[in-house]
């Protein structure tokens, strides 16, 4: 990122593998579905066509496929917080990226579900003034300890003066 004078980065990161971790118990017992189902067949005389250590093998490539998957989103997608605006990255061979100052920012929100609270993690929504729907929209999704990040924000910008819907 390009610094502009008098600026300096107070985080930066892209999320966290603990967010992930529901991605993770959704996809990865669905992956090992084509080898539980031959093994329950084989066990019961059935022929599925192809030997099990095949149906091993593709469940495995599809359990390799998820994590890769998951690397890849998170690796594509960059996180930055300056003393003066917010940058959201997302993307590899293709890129978008936002960004906003400051004092633009309205409103902001921390979503967290009950699994990442167990996981410390949560999404931080930076509504932003004068923007359409989809041009407002700062999430940062996936990061670890989010009540620091909006207390970073807090303290570097004129939304912490009792704009916050966090109570910061």
């Amino acid at each position: 990122m390009e610094l502009l004078p008098g600026e300096h980065v107070l985080y930066q990161g892209r999320p966290s593998w603990r967010a992930q971790i529901s991605h993770f118990v959704r996809w990865v017992p669905l992956a090992l579905v084509p080898f539980i189902v031959a093994l329950i067949l084989d066990l019961n005389g059935r022929g599925t066509g192809l030997p099990l250590w095949q149906w091993f093998l593709i469940s495995a490539v599809l359990v390799f496929l998820v994590v890769v998957v998951d690397v890849i989103r998170r690796y594509a997608t960059f996180y930055a917080v300056t003393n003066q605006r917010l940058r959201v990255r997302v993307g590899i061979l293709s890129r978008s990226e936002q960004t906003t100052r400051f004092d633009r920012i309205q409103n902001v929100d921390i979503r967290q579900s009950l699994m990442d609270r167990i996981m410390r993690v949560g999404e931080v929504d930076f509504d932003t003034a004068g923007a359409g729907e989809e041009q407002g929209d700062f999430r940062f999704r996936g990061i670890a300890d989010p009540q620091r990040l909006v207390h970073i924000v807090a303290q570097n910008s004129t939304f912490g003066e009792g704009r916050s819907s966090t109570g910061l």
